[in-house]
């Protein structure tokens, strides 16, 4: 990538003019809602400045997408012909060292280079690497030592060996799923990616105490806190507060740019006052990607998944909190050197100027979750509410949620942790103590949390010269490129099965399942068929059945009939008789009232 033509001024200038027209804006809408009560004008301001950036990135973590994962023919770089990884290490016979290296070298990288610090580390790496190499003949390593405990010295030592197009920088304690270096290879196919961060999970141990188990999820916590803004403000403009040096992949001509190694090992701050540094090396990385020009992706996926131990090293306590107030004063040397030693992040990182550099500053819970309620009780939004408690616990309830929101994902995964919920609490608002300590200690920048000068150098030794970096043996370097070798040709066959496929196979497949779906519609219309006759097999044998009936039925009707003439002859008989008798009986009737009548007259006469 061509060198960017940029001023500190043109940087400068262009993003304070953006972001202060911006928070005019904003003041002139808090004011006319807020009109002259003072404590609501107040209130609003402070919960737009605290969660305006909540708001965005709630949404913002959920429209994040990774980079896709191409197919071996597609992808530009692999594993095996592009990756070179930097392991430093002061600690080779570790609990996690061994499970580091193998998980490493299983995804297949051209080459490791090991670098340790002092002569007796130096033979104890070498022991601790042997038992790994001859697992894993594809891939070369290398070990070397330096004759000062500094990671940055460890590394610089590394980065002018390094042959590949890409970089990965692993800390010892960092455990890789058998995906990873695929999974982070896919964002440098766009050409201004520099830089690649990965997505970090707290290593859970089990069956410890209470009082173990609570820090070991604090520092669990305190990565998915991380993982949460890294993924949101990366969506929104592409910019991060920091790439972790745990496990991150870089162009490795950024690394060997002439500027990159006099400024690493000799990396001064509080405007070249104060310094050098060995802690903040992922800080000075990172600037340094975002100075040049370069993009970042966090590769947010399961694949590009590490898992590293926080909060559970012995002393649990002590260690954890040496670890809070080395990052919390990197955060303040950093931020404030990006913001203004540097500047680029003015020009083409503006949201995250507000919602990661300057936030930081004031991101002080314990302090201005108070003042929020306090400003709210004295409003008129409070005094002149028709449930003034209900609003006070709507509130309440908002400052929990967005506690819980960014690491929900934790005790939805460990729902037995739940009831460890208020430590977490409490050590979120003791957290602001631990930065305002850091604000005042800043220019500490020793590695707390590690005991660096324990470890035995010989300083006899010029620290300038080159130190010793082991190659292989002759046997192992002819091994080493016979196995390369095989590793090429396998990967030519497996390319060329893959064409194959391609090219034969996968249309042969489709036109069968073509077809089988066409013998799927026949077997169907078959079976509808053989549905219908057997409805119509059932109606017929009911018909047949009701005819069956009606014949065996026809005589007994017969029977009925002439049954019924027969009555009804009857009846009309009797009906004709009847009628007989009563004409008969008519007549007489007639004749005796005549008879009456005749013997009546006679009397009367």
């Amino acid at each position: 990538m061509a060198p960017v033509n940029r001023t500190w001024v043109g940087d400068v200038s262009a993003g304070v003019f953006t972001l202060l027209t911006v928070t005019w804006l904003i003041n002139v809408a808090i004011t006319s809602v807020a009109q002259d009560d003072q404590y609501l004008y107040w209130f609003l301001a402070l919960f737009t400045w605290r969660y305006l950036r909540f708001v965005v990135h709630f949404f913002a973590f959920w429209l994040y997408k990774p980079s896709p994962m191409l197919g071996d023919e597609a992808a530009t770089y692999t594993p095996f012909r592009d990756v070179t990884v930097i392991l430093p290490t002061v600690d080779p016979e570790g609990e996690y060292f061994q499970e580091c290296l193998r998980t490493c070298a299983r995804n297949s990288p051209a080459k490791i280079i090991v670098i340790t610090a002092g002569d007796e580390l130096y033979e104890q790496t070498l022991e601790a690497v042997s038992s790994t190499k001859a697992r894993f003949p594809g891939t070369e390593f290398v070990v070397g030592r330096t004759q000062i405990a500094s990671k940055r010295q460890q590394v610089a030592l590394a980065i002018p060996k390094v042959e590949t197009a890409i970089t990965v920088m692993l800390d010892d304690h960092v455990i890789w799923g058998p995906r990873l270096l695929k999974s982070i290879l896919c964002p440098f196919e766009d050409p201004k990616v520099g830089m690649v961060g990965t997505n970090k999970l707290g290593k859970r141990v089990e069956g410890s105490g209470v009082w173990n188990r609570i820090w070991n999820m604090l520092g669990s916590l305190y990565l998915m806190r991380h993982n949460f803004e890294i993924r949101a403000t990366n969506t929104v403009d592409g910019g991060v507060f920091v790439v972790s040096a745990r496990a991150c992949a870089v162009r490795t001509s950024i690394l060997q740019h002439p500027e990159f190694l006099a400024g690493y090992t000799n990396d001064m701050f509080c405007f070249g006052l104060l310094g050098p540094l060995n802690a903040d090396d992922d800080n000075y990385n990172t600037r340094f990607v975002v100075r040049r020009g370069w993009k970042i992706k966090i590769q947010y996926t399961d694949d590009a998944k590490i898992v590293t131990d926080v909060g559970t090293k012995s002393p649990v306590a002590t260690k954890f909190l040496a670890q809070c107030r080395r990052w919390a004063r990197t955060t303040w040397r950093s931020n404030a050197r990006s913001l203004i030693t540097d500047g680029t992040v003015w020009r083409c990182q503006l949201w995250c100027v507000y919602a990661v550099f300057l936030t930081s500053f004031t991101n002080f819970a314990l302090f201005t979750d108070p003042a929020l309620i306090t400003l709210f009780c004295k409003s008129s939004l409070f005094l002149e509410s028709a449930q003034p408690d209900m609003a006070l616990a709507g509130l309440v309830a908002w400052v929990l949620f967005t506690k819980i929101t960014k690491v929900f994902p934790y005790y939805q995964k460990y729902p037995q942790d739940t009831w460890l919920f208020p430590a977490y609490l409490v050590f979120a608002y003791a957290h602001s103590l631990i930065k305002f300590w850091a604000l005042l200690t800043f220019w500490d920048c020793h590695w707390s949390g590690r005991n660096l000068s324990s470890i035995q150098v010989d300083d006899k030794l010029d620290l300038q010269s080159p130190p010793c970096l082991a190659p292989p043996t002759t046997l192992a370097g002819e091994q080493l490129s016979v196995a390369r070798e095989l590793i090429s040709e396998i990967e030519g066959l497996r390319k060329s099965q893959t064409r194959m496929v391609n090219e034969h196979q996968i249309p042969m497949k489709e036109a069968l399942l073509m077809i089988q779906e066409k013998l799927r519609g026949v077997r169907a219309a078959q079976v509808d068929i053989i549905e219908a006759e057997n409805g119509i097999d059932t109606e017929l044998q009911e018909l047949e059945t009701q005819v069956g009936d009606m014949i065996a039925g026809l005589p007994r009707q017969e029977q009925q009939d002439r049954d019924l003439e027969a009555v009804v002859s009857e009846l009309g008989d009797r009906v004709e008789g009847l009628q007989k008798d009563v004409q008969r009986r008519g007549k007489l009737a007639v004749e005796r009232h005549q008879g009456q009548s005749v013997e009546l007259g006679v009397k009367v006469n």
